[in-house]
């Protein structure tokens, strides 16, 4: 039989008839599967957080919006923009705009991405309970 295990972690041994014996940390598995997930999460909401703090910029240094990179911007950032739009005003100066609108979807959708991770954690994390098998002979 392998070491005793540490730290609350369940191991299942494997092969025990064929003389093998393999263990398997069931807990460092689920939480390798609980970091996959959520960077995935982080990963999605990092890039919509990038548009949008691309386009923050573009507005305030008043790019020119028929230039294919910037209308490119524009036009995919809309479509996660459209529930903002309205919410505050837009001061501008000169043509530079300084989108508040944009500013606080970002801080929605940091606030959107931490709540799913929290879910997932809390759905996903092993419980504490620990098995004991004892053999009777």
């Amino acid at each position: 039989m392998g070491p005793e295990p540490m730290d609350k972690r369940e191991y299942q041994e494997y092969g025990e008839h064929s003389g093998m014996g393999i263990d398997e940390d069931k807990v460092a598995k689920r939480q390798n599967e609980i970091k996959r997930i959520t960077g995935l999460i982080w990963l999605v909401f990092g890039v919509l957080e990038t548009l949008i703090g691309i386009r923050v910029i573009l507005k305030v240094i008043a790019a020119n919006p028929d230039s294919s990179l910037t209308s490119f911007i524009y036009s995919a950032s809309h479509v996660f923009l459209a529930p903002f739009f309205g919410v505050v005003g837009e001061p501008t100066s000169n043509g530079n705009v300084l989108e508040a609108t944009s500013i606080i979807a970002m801080v929605v959708y940091l606030l959107i991405a931490w709540g799913i991770t929290r879910i997932v954690y809390l759905v996903m994390i092993p419980s504490e309970v620990k098995h004991v098998k004892t053999m009777i002979k």
